[in-house]
C-alpha cells in the first residue's frame, strides 16, 4: 500500500507526538478565560492547526484502517456523547456565560461530517451511475458543510477533501492548502480591519478573534516534520484523544465557572 505521508527522516515526528502535540496546542486555545486577552489572541492564532491537524490524521486513517464503517462509527458515537455531556453540563452545572455549544463546541461531528465526504468521494461502488450520484453528493454536504453549523467547518472539511485528494503528492497537498488560506484571507480581512478608530492593538485582536482561520497554514510546516509513522505506544494511545478532548473542555469551563 501506498505511503498516505512520504516519510521525512527517522529523527521526524510520528503520529503519536504529532496527536500530543495538537492536543497541548488545544488546551492553549481554551484557556482564555485564564490569561490575559493578548496572549489569548496570540494562542488563538497559532492554535488554528489543531482542528485541521486532527482532521488530517483522520484522513489518513481512513486510508489505512480496516473498516470505514467502525472508524464513521467511532467518530460520530464519540460526537454524541460529547454533545449530550455538554448539553447535561449546560443544563444543571454551568452558568449562562460559561455554557458550551452542544454542537459547535464538538470537533468530533466535524470530523464525522468531514469523514462522510471522504467515503462517499471515495467510494468503491462498481456502478458507474452510483458512483458519480455518490460522488456528487459529497460535494454537496462539502458545500453545505461552509456554513458555520459545525465547529471549524468550513475550514475542516475543506481541508479534509484536499488532503485526501492530493495524499501522496506533497506539493500539490501544500499548493492547495496555501489556495485555501489565501482565499479566508480573502473573505475574512476586510472586515476584520474595518474597525473604524481602531489601534494597531484593536485590528490586532479583531484579525485575531475574526479572521484567524487562515492560520490554518501552520499545518504546513508541521506536516513536514511529520513522518506518518505509527509511534512505539500506539495501541495505549489509541483513545487517548477521544478522552482528552471533551475531558479538557469541561474541566476548563467548570473552572471557569467555579465548579
Amino acid at each position: 500500500m501506498r505511503q498516505f505521508t512520504p516519510n521525512i527522516s527517522s529523527k521526524a515526528i510520528n503520529r503519536e507526538t504529532f496527536k500530543i502535540i495538537l492536543m497541548w496546542l488545544m488546551v492553549l486555545d481554551h484557556i482564555g478565560y485564564f490569561i490575559s486577552p493578548y496572549l489569548a489572541d496570540v494562542f488563538h492564532l497559532v492554535t488554528r492547526v489543531v482542528a485541521v491537524g486532527f482532521a488530517y490524521l483522520v484522513v489518513e486513517g481512513l486510508h489505512y484502517t480496516h473498516s470505514r464503517k467502525n472508524y464513521l462509527t467511532r467518530l460520530i458515537g464519540w460526537g454524541i456523547f460529547m454533545a449530550i455531556g455538554n448539553y447535561l453540563l449546560n443544563l444543571f452545572v454551568l452558568r449562562k456565560q460559561y455554557s458550551l455549544s452542544i454542537i459547535g463546541d464538538n470537533i468530533f461531528l466535524t470530523l464525522a461530517l468531514g469523514s462522510i465526504v471522504i467515503c462517499l468521494w471515495d467510494n468503491q461502488v462498481k456502478s458507474f451511475k452510483l458512483r458519480r450520484i455518490l460522488k456528487i453528493l459529497s460535494l454537496a454536504i462539502l458545500l453545505i458543510s461552509l456554513l458555520p453549523i459545525l465547529e471549524g467547518s468550513f475550514v475542516v472539511i475543506p481541508v479534509m477533501f484536499i488532503t485526501q485528494l492530493t495524499h501522496g503528492d506533497v506539493k500539490k497537498r501544500d499548493l492547495w492548502y496555501l489556495i485555501l488560506a489565501v482565499f479566508l484571507a480573502i473573505v475574512e480581512l476586510p472586515s476584520a480591519l474595518s474597525v473604524s478608530g481602531s489601534t494597531p492593538v484593536m485590528l490586532f485582536d479583531s484579525v485575531a478573534m475574526s479572521a484567524s482561520d487562515m492560520c490554518f497554514i501552520l499545518l504546513i510546516p508541521m506536516l513536514h516534520f511529520y513522518n506518518g509513522r505509527v509511534g512505539k505506544y500506539s495501541m495505549q494511545l489509541k483513545y487517548v484523544f477521544y478522552i482528552f478532548y471533551p475531558l479538557h473542555l469541561w474541566l476548563i469551563h467548570l473552572f471557569a465557572n467555579g465548579i
